[in-house]
C-alpha cells in the first residue's frame, strides 16, 4: 500500500511539473523543421553524425547523403552540437535565416577532449572543466576498443581495476579495497541502480543494457555521496542508453569467438553474441525502442591447482623470534605435489580445504607417531567437477521503453530492461547462480532543469555454495572421521606412501559425472539451507534473494527562477527494500517476517562561475547531502569544490566526504546451521547465528592464542562485539589538472587523499564446535566471515595521469598510468594503537606489510601500479581502422575470503588489438579484435577464472531502416 501511494504521489508531482512548464509564458508550441548538410573538409558529406539541440536530448543522425531533417518546438535562435567520431564537435547557431539549409564542415581531429558529462555535478558542463575527476567513453571509445563490449572497456580507463568473476559478470573497483562484490561503488543504468536488492553490489553486465543501446558510459572515482547518497563511498558509473527520438532506424550484432584456448583437454570453445535494436519516431511526439542481446559460450575457468597459500596454515609467516616473533615475510612454499603433501588444498579445488571441513587432525597420542597432531585433507573435486556443466554460460538482456515530448523540452517516457544469465561470483566461497533473472521498471519525467523518476527493481536469485556442495558431497559419501580413520590405518599398517593412503580411504568415492555424484549435488544444491536433504542428516546449501527494491527521487534546477544569478539545485530520494530470502541469505524476524529497509535522503548544490576577463574564470561549488536508514543514524556528507581556467588549462580541487550504509547482507547474512560463510554485522544476525551463545573470535587471535602469546581471559576479552555496529565513513581531498594543447596534446591528472574509518569488512572469526577454547588447538572450529566495523585508522594516497596526443594522418597515441598505497594505523576496541609482535606501534604502514598482516586482514587488494598504452587510428583509409593495446598491472597483497586465502599475486600484462573495415553502402562495419591476444593466462584476484585470450569477429549494421 505504501509504494501504490508513493506511486501515485509521484504521478501527480510529474503531472504538475509538465503542467508548470507548459503554461509558461511564450509557450506555444509550434514546429519548426529544421534541416542542413554536413562534411568533411572536402565536402562529402559524414552519415552518422550526431545532431542535438543543446541543452535537450531532442536530436537526429545524418542519412547517408549527409543531410538531416530535426522537427522541434524550441524556439529560435536555438543551438545545435554537432559530433561524430574522430572531427571536432561543432556548435551552430540556428536562427531565422539559416534553420531550413544549415551548411556544416566538420574539421577531422584526433582528439576529442571536448565531451559533455552529467555525474559529476548532475548539469551538463564541458569535462575540462568538471570540479572532480571524471572519465567518459562515448561512440568514439567503444568503436575503438578491442575489448568484446562497451563495460569491458573500462578496463582500459585509468585507476580501474577490473575483477573478473566470470564471463558475464566483472566487478568495477577503483582506489584500493577491490572487491569481487564491490558494494563501496554505485551502477547507475539510466539513472536506476544496478545492485541486486538483497545481495548489495551492482551487477554489471549480467542484467544491464544491451551493448548496441549503450550511448555513453561516464565515471566517477572517489567519493560521490554529495549527490548520490551514501553508496557512492568510491565513486558511481552511469551509464545512459540511446534515445529514441535521436539514434533511429534497425542496429543488429553478430559476433563471434573463442576463448580458453591452449588448455589441456579442453579448450579451445566457441561462444555467439547476438543483438538487435529498433527504434523508431512516430509522429512529433512519441518514440520508442526495442532491444535484445543474447550471449551464449564457455566461462573462463577457475582452474589453479596449486596449493593454497592462505595465513590458515601453520608458520605461514616468517618470523624474527629475537623480535617478539614479529612477521618478515611469507615462510609457507605451497607444495603442489598432492601425492605426498598431507595437507594439499588447491586453490580450485574444493572438498579438500584445511579451514572449511575438509580436514582431519590426528590427536598427540595416535597410535602412528607420524600421524600425530598431523592435518591431513582429504581428497577434493575441482570446479568444473561440481559444476557438472563443462563451463556454459549465458546472458540475456533485453529493453523497451516508450517515450513521449510533453512539452517544450519536457520528455516522459517508461521503460522495462531485463537480465537473465547465469554466472558465479566470489564472496567467502565460490558461488554457482544458475539462472538469475531481474526486471526493472522505470518512470521518468525530464525537463531542461528537473527530473522526476520512479523505479523498482524485482530479481529472482537463486544459487548455491560450489565448495561447501563439494565437502557435503564427500560427507554423504563417506564421512570425514570414518575418511581419516581409513587413511590412518592405511598409513600405519603399510606404512605405503600419501597417495597409496589416500587411494585406500577413496575406494569408492563418487566420481564426477557417476549418477551418484550427480545425485548427491542436486540433492544439496536444490534443497535449501533452512531445509533437511532428504535422506541425509544435513541441511541444504542453496539459498534464494528475490528481494526487491522500490526508489523514487527528484531533482529542480532553481537556476532559471534566479535569473542565472548563481546555479542551485536541490533534489532528495526516497527507497525502500524488501528482502525476500526466506532465511537462507539473511535472518528473519523473530515472528518469521522478512525485514525491510527504508532510507530516505536530500540534497542541495550552489555554484558560481565568476568571470576574471576573458580567459580567466573561477567556479566554486558547494553541496551537502543528508542520508538515513532506518537502522543508523542518519548523517550529513558536505563536497566543496573549485575550478579555475587559465584560457587552455583547467586546475581543480575538491573535499569531500561520504558513508556507507552497509548492504543487506552486510546486516543480516546467516549462515546455514554447521556451516561456514558470511555473517551480518547487525545484533540480530549475530543472535541468530549463535555467535553471541557462543563467541567467536578474530583468527589472528585465535592464533595468538594457540601459540601462547595470549591467556585466555586475554581471547575471551576480545570477542566480536556486535553492538557497536555503524555505518562506514570516508574523507577525501583531491586536485587536479586538465589541458588541451593545440588540439594535439591533451592531459589530465589528479592527486588524492582519503582517510576511512569505521571500515566494514569481513573477517574471518572462528567459532569453536563446543565452545571450549581447547577446540582452537585441535582444528574442531568452523571459519566465519563476520561483517563489524574495523577500528583503525585507513588511509589511501595516490595519484594518475592520462594523456593523448595526435600524431596526425589520423593516428593517436595514448596513455595513463595509476599509482595508489593503502596504509594504516591499528587500534584496538578501546581506540589504543597497537603494536606488532616487536612492540612498535603501527602507525601508517603499508597494508601490504607482513608485519601488519600478521595482525589481521586488512583487504586493501590493489595493485599500487598500472598503466595502459594504446596506438589508434580510426581512419587508417576511409574505411579501415586498428588499435593496439598495451595494459600492465602490478602485483598485488591479496586477503580475501574463506577458501581463498593471502597471497602475492602475480603481476600481469596483456595486448588487445583490433581492426575494423567499414562497409558504407550496407551501413555495416566488420571488426577483428581480441583481447589477451598473446594467451597469456592471469587471473586478477586470488581464486577467480584465470583470463586467457578472447578472440572475436563482429559485424554490426548500423541504423537501418530509418
Amino acid at each position: 500500500m505504501r509504494q501504490l501511494s508513493l506511486t501515485l504521489l509521484f504521478i501527480f508531482l510529474a503531472s504538475a511539473l509538465a503542467s508548470a512548464q507548459d503554461s509558461q509564458p511564450g509557450s506555444v508550441y509550434a514546429v519548426t523543421n529544421l534541416g542542413g548538410f554536413v562534411s568533411d573538409e572536402n565536402n562529402q558529406p559524414l552519415a552518422g553524425v550526431s545532431v542535438v539541440i543543446r541543452g535537450t536530448s531532442i536530436g537526429t543522425i545524418t542519412q547517408a547523403d549527409g543531410r538531416f531533417v530535426l522537427p522541434t518546438t524550441v524556439p529560435l535562435p536555438l543551438t545545435l552540437s554537432i559530433s561524430f567520431v574522430g572531427y571536432r564537435r561543432q556548435d551552430v547557431v540556428a536562427k531565422g535565416s539559416n534553420f531550413r539549409n544549415l551548411d556544416v564542415r566538420l574539421v577531422e581531429e584526433a582528439i576529442m577532449a571536448d565531451e559533455v558529462v552529467v555525474s559529476a555535478s548532475r548539469v551538463p558542463e564541458d569535462i575540462q572543466k568538471a570540479a572532480v575527476t571524471v572519465e567518459k567513453l562515448g561512440t568514439r571509445q567503444f568503436a575503438n576498443s578491442p575489448a568484446a563490449s562497451p563495460f569491458d572497456a573500462l578496463q582500459n580507463v585509468k585507476g580501474v581495476d577490473m575483477l573478473t568473476q566470470s564471463l558475464t559478470f566483472k566487478s568495477v573497483n577503483l582506489r584500493g579495497f577491490g572487491a569481487n562484490n564491490n558494494n563501496r561503488f554505485l551502477q547507475l543504468t539510466d539513472g536506476m541502480d544496478n545492485r541486486s536488492p538483497g545481495l548489495g553490489f551492482g551487477f554489471g553486465n549480467v542484467a544491464g543494457i544491451s551493448d548496441l543501446d549503450v550511448e555513453s558510459i561516464e565515471l566517477i572515482p572517489g567519493a560521490s555521496s554529495a549527490l548520490y547518497g551514501p553508496d557512492a563511498l568510491q565513486g558511481l558509473m552511469l551509464t545512459t542508453s540511446k534515445n529514441p527520438f535521436t539514434y533511429q532506424g534497425l542496429s543488429a550484432q553478430v559476433k563471434v569467438g573463442m576463448n580458453n584456448v591452449g588448455k589441456d583437454n579442453f579448450g579451445p570453445k566457441g561462444y555467439s553474441d547476438l543483438a538487435i535494436r529498433y527504434a523508431k519516431q512516430l509522429g512529433e511526439r512519441f518514440a520508442f525502442k526495442v532491444s535484445f542481446q543474447r550471449l551464449s559460450g564457455t566461462d573462463f575457468i577457475a582452474d589453479d591447482y596449486n596449493d593454497r597459500s592462505t595465513r590458515a596454515r601453520a608458520g605461514f609467516f616468517s618470523t624474527d623470534p629475537s623480535r617478539g616473533g614479529v612477521a618478515t615475510g611469507i615462510s609457507y612454499v605451497p607444495f603442489n605435489n598432492r601425492n605426498a603433501n598431507f595437507e594439499y588444498d588447491g586453490v580450485n579445488i574444493y572438498g579438500d580445504d584445511i579451514n572449511a571441513g575438509g580436514a582431519f587432525k590426528y590427536p598427540s597420542d595416535y597410535e602412528n607417531a607420524l600421524l600425530q597432531n598431523k592435518l591431513v585433507t582429504r581428497t577434493g573435486y575441482t570446479e568444473l567437477d561440481v559444476l557438472g556443466n563443462n563451463g556454459k554460460v549465458f546472458n540475456n538482456r533485453a529493453n523497451v521503453s516508450l517515450h513521449y515530448k510533453v512539452g517544450k523540452n519536457v520528455e516522459a517516457s517508461v521503460g522495462w530492461y531485463y537480465g537473465n544469465g547465469n554466472f558465479i561470483r566470489t564472496a567467502g566461497f565460490r558461488e554457482y547462480f544458475p539462472d538469475y533473472k531481474r526486471n526493472q521498471f522505470k518512470a521518468e519525467l525530464k525537463g531542461d532543469n528537473f527530473f522526476l523518476r520512479a523505479y523498482t527493481t524485482q530479481q529472482n536469485a537463486e544459487g548455491w555454495n560450489i565448495g561447501q556442495t563439494a565437502t557435503a558431497i564427500n560427507n554423504a559419501w563417506k564421512p570425514l572421521n570414518q575418511w581419516a580413520a581409513e587413511f590412518g590405518q592405511a598409513y600405519v599398517e603399510n606404512k605405503v606412501s600419501i597417495d597409496n593412503a589416500r587411494a585406500t580411504a577413496d575406494r569408492g568415492r563418487y566420481l564426477p559425472g557417476s549418477p551418484s555424484f550427480n545425485q548427491v549435488r542436486d540433492l544439496f544444491a536444490n534443497t535449501y539451507n533452512t531445509d533437511s536433504v532428504p535422506g541425509y542428516k544435513a541441511k541444504g546449501l542453496r539459498f534464494r534473494d528475490n528481494s526487491a527494491l522500490w526508489h523514487y527521487e527528484g531533482m529542480y534546477n532553481l537556476s532559471k527562477l534566479l535569473n542565472n544569478a548563481v546555479e542551485l539545485l536541490v533534489g532528495g530520494s526516497i527507497r525502500h527494500y524488501a528482502l525476500n530470502t526466506g532465511g537462507t541469505a539473511v535472518a528473519l524476524r523473530a515472528d518469521r517476517s522478512e525485514y525491510t529497509i527504508n532510507e530516505y535522503g536530500a540534497y542541495t548544490q550552489l555554484a558560481k562561475e565568476l568571470r576574471f576577463g576573458q580567459l580567466v574564470t573561477l567556479k566554486p561549488t558547494v553541496a551537502i547531502r543528508y542520508d538515513k536508514n532506518q537502522y543508523f543514524n542518519g548523517g550529513f556528507t558536505p563536497r566543496a569544490s573549485a575550478v579555475l581556467s587559465l584560457g587552455a588549462h583547467n586546475f581543480r580541487g575538491s573535499w569531500q566526504s561520504a558513508f556507507r550504509n552497509p548492504s543487506p547482507g552486510q546486516l543480516f547474512a546467516v549462515p546455514a546451521a554447521g556451516q561456514g560463510g558470511e555473517v551480518g554485522g547487525s545484533l540480530l544476525a549475530a543472535t541468530a547465528a549463535g555467535l553471541l551463545s557462543n563467541p567467536v573470535y578474530l583468527d589472528s587471535d585465535v592464533k595468538e592464542f594457540t601459540a601462547g602469546r595470549i591467556t585466555e581471559s586475554q581471547l575471551r576479552s576480545r570477542a566480536y562485539d556486535p553492538t557497536t555496529f555503524t555505518t562506514e565513513k570516508i574523507k577525501t581531498w583531491e586536485v587536479g589538472y586538465k589541458t588541451l594543447v593545440n588540439n594535439k596534446f591533451f592531459i589530465d591528472a589528479f592527486y588524492f587523499h582519503s582517510r576511512y574509518t569505521d571500515f566494514i569488512a569481513a573477517q574471518s572469526f572462528y567459532q569453536s564446535n563446543t565452545g571450549q577454547l581447547a577446540d582452537f588447538s585441535t582444528n574442531a572450529f568452523r571459519t566465519l566471515q563476520v561483517n563489524f566495523n574495523n577500528f583503525n585508522e585507513i588511509f589511501v594516497d595516490g595519484y594518475g595521469l592520462g594523456a593523448e596526443y595526435g600524431l596526425g594522418r589520423g593516428y593517436t597515441v595514448s596513455g595513463n598510468y595509476a599509482h595508489q598505497v593503502g596504509t594504516v594505523t591499528l587500534r584496538d576496541a578501546q581506540g589504543n594503537i597497537r603494536n606488532d609482535l616487536s612492540g612498535v606501534p603501527v602507525i601508517k604502514r603499508r597494508m601490504s606489510n607482513p608485519e601488519v598482516s600478521q595482525l589481521g586482514r586488512n583487504f586493501f587488494i590493489s595493485p599500487e601500479n598500472r598503466y595502459n598504452i594504446s596506438l589508434s587510428n580510426p581512419r587508417i583509409t576511409n574505411r579501415l581502422g586498428a588499435t593496439i593495446t598495451y595494459r600492465w598491472t602490478d602485483k598485488m597483497w591479496v586477503e580475501q575470503g574463506t577458501t581463498a586465502g593471502d597471497i602475492w599475486l602475480p603481476s600481469w600484462t596483456s595486448v588487445d588489438a583490433q581492426v575494423s573495415y567499414k562497409m558504407v553502402p550496407l551501413k555495416s562495419t566488420i571488426k577483428l579484435g581480441g583481447t589477451n591476444i598473446l594467451n597469456n593466462y592471469y587471473a586478477q584476484g586470488y581464486g577467480l577464472a584465470r583470463i586467457g585470450g578472447l578472440y572475436y569477429v563482429s559485424i554490426t549494421f548500423d541504423e537501418l531502416m530509418r
